[in-house]
């Protein structure tokens, strides 16, 4: 009975997140294919792909949500926290723009807090559906994120942000590849 309930509700869940995929997909083929007058910015390069992996592993990890059985409409929409803040992430780090420098400073602070704001639903999200917040290695890996994305919206510079993308790039990768490479099965 629960799968047949999270095979309802992941179909809203999968359509938020394919609309981000979508966008960050359609933004890029836009920029290549106006090259001619896009001023490419390779830090927003760089977060539109972290923001990719972003949005397939929470597709990914969303599928252990499958063994829950007791669904809530405060539970479900926790759980569509994270998709639609990372939607509205890829409006804002590839808005419908030539100049990625320019709208990469405009928006930069927005983008970092929406990213600081994923763990913290993260959070809400495993205490409304699971009954409480976990204390383990994953959830102090996320504060590190989270403090990580304060300081790139403290730290403004050209250089600061330049570092800020290769930090996020191995940090991203290696958060993923390190807690999430194999399938989520429910036990």
């Amino acid at each position: 009975m629960g799968s047949n309930i999270f095979s309802y509700l992941s179909v809203l869940i999968s359509i938020v997140l394919g609309l981000g995929i979508a966008h960050l997909l359609s933004g890029v083929a836009r920029a290549i294919s106006r090259r001619a007058t896009t001023k490419f910015y390779w830090p927003t390069l760089v977060w539109s792909f972290l923001l990719l992996v972003l949005i397939i592993q929470v597709w990914w990890v969303d599928f252990s949500l499958s063994k829950e059985t007791q669904w809530t409409l405060a539970g479900f929409s926790s759980v569509l926290l994270i998709p639609a803040t990372l939607y509205f992430m890829a409006f804002l780090i590839l808005p419908d723009s030539a100049d990625m420098h320019e709208a990469y400073f405009e928006n930069r602070v927005w983008f970092f807090a929406l990213l600081i704001a994923v763990p913290v639903f993260g959070s809400l999200q495993q205490f409304l559906v699971e009954g409480h917040v976990h204390r383990d290695l994953d959830t102090m890996v996320k504060v590190l994120g989270l403090v990580l994305s304060a300081a790139a919206i403290y730290f403004g510079s050209e250089k600061a942000q330049k570092g800020f993308a290769v930090v996020g790039l191995v940090f991203i990768v290696l958060y993923v590849l390190g807690f999430f490479f194999r399938m989520p099965f429910a036990a």
